[in-house]
């Protein structure tokens, strides 16, 4: 877990850039200088487009973790390996558009009730989809080759800031909305082809065939992998953007745009997962298929226990700062209807982070197919309670359902793993960390707010933050609970120890 969570943290930095950059553009400017309508087209294209793309890549991202292992080698530059996953995906893009030409109209349909000004822009969710498939494969490339700080920096900094500068053009009258979204497409598709320079620059850009090593078994099995997959890809981003198509066609875009950035708020919890995640994929590829038990058995404890500590600290600082946090938003007399979103997706999905690496546990064992099947079952349980929870208590419905499947399918796959595999996420470590959690907590609830205008409640967010995050860390040091959280302490320690000398 040690080399885990020295990359994951590597990685986390372009990630929590991102973060800021994200709460800078989905809090303030965004609410700031786009109506609730312009704010709500944007996310829809950008998470319709994710969700086709996770059609679109057929699974190719998968199948670089899985497959890599077999083909890397830098002496036969890696046998062909980025030219089968660059073209691969052609294959879903060409589906994806006989699919938009045949059923634009059906699609449309969908928010001609209550978001009829959606419907002029769904035509730029085909771009935008092909971008994300590009910038999944590459990323991909890049992560197997050890390598994942720089594209995490160009698409969550680059991506945001320059999505940022597009906001400011158009909220000081340079753009119209229309041209706003042919320039939010140029500015993403950017991103592909500097993964691409990065790549070069590394020297992994290997564009030479080896015959020798491909055949058709080798290529049944990995399109048979990426194609289970495949299904799960669609139904992960169904579960995460579903809701917003529902809430559009049976609420309206202003709904939309509230449980978008309540969702963002919620979404900062599982940031460290993800990282964590996205590093942990080959190195669990590898040891189930070394059959290192012991290891295994390690990586899941170790990250069950970090996301624990990680996502509480996260979660108690956004709940115990949320009032004051939406009391400064603009327009804050519309987004402060979120605050429930927030408390109660936030809570499921620290849950969920917290039962560790059981998601890629079993997508790199023979098991895989489960969750696939798993994924859809989501996906059916997210457009049926969305259905039946909107309409009576409107987006926090919604925010009710997301909760209810997160919790759900993290429950099915912990008993999974442990059926299969003998093996579970939990060590003696837990009560004293979750004492750690309610200390904190307790002391966040008393603390005192201050508030008054915007710098004074900005202090008081701060002042309480900084305040909780040393008696956490206090406490997690003091107590040894996390053996990687204490090496990184005593190495920044000892760093700074040199430094004053």
């Amino acid at each position: 877990m040690g080399l885990i969570f020295r990359q994951s943290l590597k990685s986390s930095v372009g990630y929590y850039i991102g973060v800021l950059l994200g709460a800078l553009n989905t809090l303030f400017i965004s609410t700031k200088f786009l109506e609730p309508d312009q704010l709500a087209i944007s996310r829809i294209l950008l998470e319709n487009g994710l969700i086709f793309a996770a059609f679109s890549h057929l699974g190719t991202p998968y199948i670089s973790d899985k497959f890599f292992s077999r083909f890397k080698s830098d002496e036969n530059k890696h046998n062909g390996f980025l030219i089968f996953i660059t073209i691969f995906p052609l294959l879903g893009i060409s589906i994806l558009l006989c699919f938009y030409y045949f059923f634009q109209t059906e699609i449309g349909n969908i928010f001609s009730d209550k978001s009829p000004v959606i419907i002029p822009y769904i035509k730029y969710t085909i771009p935008i989809s092909i971008i994300w498939v590009y910038i999944s494969v590459f990323e991909s490339y890049s992560r197997c080759n050890g390598r994942a700080a720089v594209p995490t920096f160009l698409r969550e900094v680059i991506m945001r800031v320059l999505n940022i500068l597009l906001i400011l053009l158009l909220g000081f009258g340079f753009l119209d909305f229309q041209l706003f979204i042919i320039l939010f497409v140029i500015t993403m598709a950017f991103i592909p082809f500097a993964l691409i320079i990065y790549i070069v620059i590394l020297k992994k850009w290997y564009w030479s065939w080896n015959k020798e090593v491909w055949n058709w078994s080798i290529l049944r099995e990995m399109a048979i992998f990426g194609g289970v997959l495949i299904l799960g890809g669609i139904g992960s981003n169904l579960v995460l953007f579903l809701d917003r198509n529902i809430i559009a066609a049976k609420i309206g875009p202003t709904e939309v745009a509230i449980f978008t950035v309540a969702s963002y708020i919620a979404a900062i919890i599982e940031i460290p997962s993800k990282s964590i995640r996205q590093i942990s994929s080959p190195i669990i590829s590898d040891v189930i298929f070394r059959n290192d038990r012991e290891k295994l058995i390690s990586l899941y404890r170790k990250s069950a226990l970090n996301l624990f500590l990680i996502g509480g600290i996260t979660y108690l600082l956004i709940a115990v700062n949320l009032e004051q946090l939406f009391s400064v938003l603009p327009k804050s007399e519309i987004y402060e209807k979120g605050i429930m979103v927030v408390l109660i997706v936030g809570l499921a999905k620290w849950i969920d982070m917290s039962l560790g690496l059981n998601i890629e546990i079993i997508a790199f064992s023979k098991y895989y197919k489960l969750n696939t099947l798993l994924v859809i079952l989501m996906a059916f349980m997210a457009f049926y309670l969305n259905i039946l929870f909107i309409p009576y208590l409107g987006i926090n419905g919604s925010a009710l359902a997301t909760a209810s499947i997160t919790l759900i399918s993290s429950a099915i796959r912990l008993i999974f793993v442990y059926a299969k595999f003998n093996i579970y996420p939990f060590s003696k470590k837990d009560l004293p960390a979750f004492f750690v959690i309610m200390v904190t907590a307790m002391v966040g609830i008393f603390f005192p707010s201050f508030g008054g205008n915007y710098i004074a409640i900005f202090l008081s967010i701060g002042i309480k933050s900084i305040f909780l995050i040393v008696i956490f860390l206090s406490l997690v040091i003091k107590f040894n609970i996390s053996e990687d959280i204490n090496v990184l302490f005593k190495k920044f320690s000892d760093q700074i120890f040199k430094a004053s000398k």
